[in-house]
């Protein structure tokens, strides 16, 4: 029986603390805020802080200066250094292009004695610029660039001519068939060109015959070199020929012919009554004919009288 007391006792108080925690943690329930719950309220309180101002500290006038020239020669310096790898990279792009054309495009342009006296050039610059050319001034690059362009340019020229050699020859012989054209219409006296006097038509046939045989005699001497020997003729010299064939032909074909004025045709009508009388002046002498006969009777009247 004790046992059974003590029991029913300890759930009692287990049951009364669990309503208890319930209550408490029951939401939405107010709680009484005589029982302590309500908050204290806060004081702010603001406070001006002070604010100090420090200047900044500039440099001095000299020194700034001296860091401004400091930065120029800076500037020139990496302005000497990429004058200086250009200078080698030029030396070494011309021997790594030449020696691949002399393989290929410039072959036929060279001799062979000359084609291997430069290859060994080229490979010996090659050489010199990953030993002792490593570090050189500008001016050692720019002379060994000038000592390989003096051996290789002259094949580039003979390349060059001997491609533009043939369009620049075609251009003077078309030029040279306008102008004899012309001349000729002008001796079949052709009307377009009946207003061109003699002598002019004479300079323009002097002119043409000239330059006819000027090429004539440049394309037999060019026909009998090999073509790794130097041209006769170059291009520039085809086209100034030409130039000096326009400046002299041009004037003479383009002149156009003189205009002819056409004389004013003669009005009959408007002559005629410039020289005779008008309608109205052949009415009012009619009337001064009619008037002057009825008068006459009047006088007659008046000496009857």
């Amino acid at each position: 029986m004790q046992v059974d007391q003590e029991g029913q006792s300890q759930g009692d108080q287990q049951n009364e603390e669990n309503s208890s925690s319930s209550k408490e943690g029951a939401p939405g329930e107010k709680q009484d805020p005589a029982a302590g719950g309500s908050k204290p309220k806060v004081k702010v309180k603001s406070i001006d802080l002070p604010i100090m101002a420090n200047n900044i500290r500039q440099l001095d006038s000299d020194v700034l200066n001296n860091f401004v020239d400091y930065e120029r020669q800076m500037i020139i310096q990496d302005k000497l250094v990429k004058e200086l790898n250009d200078a080698k990279n030029a030396v070494e792009e011309y021997v790594y292009d030449l020696r691949d054309k002399l393989c290929g495009v410039y072959e036929k342009y060279i001799t062979e004695e000359d084609s291997n006296r430069l290859t060994l050039m080229l490979e010996d610059t090659e050489n010199w610029l990953y030993e002792d050319g490593e570090d050189q001034p500008k001016q050692v690059y720019e002379e060994k660039l000038d000592a390989l362009k003096r051996l290789g340019q002259p094949i580039q020229d003979r390349h060059r001519e001997h491609e533009d050699r043939p369009r620049a020859f075609e251009e003077l012989g078309k030029k040279l068939q306008l102008y004899m054209k012309f001349v000729d219409s002008y001796k079949q006296k052709d009307e377009r060109y009946l207003h061109l006097s003699p002598e002019e038509m004479s300079t323009v046939e002097k002119c043409v015959n000239e330059s006819m045989g000027w090429m004539n005699s440049k394309m037999n001497a060019q026909s009998k070199l090999a073509i790794t020997q130097d041209p006769v003729v170059k291009v520039a010299d085809i086209i100034a020929k030409i130039q000096e064939m326009e400046d002299v032909c041009n004037p003479v074909i383009n002149r156009p012919m003189p205009t002819v004025e056409e004389a004013p045709e003669v009005n009959d009508q408007k002559s005629g009554a410039h020289n005779g009388p008008t309608a109205k002046q052949g009415a009012e002498g009619k009337g001064d004919a009619k008037g002057s006969q009825q008068t006459k009777p009047g006088t007659k009247e008046m000496e009857v009288d």
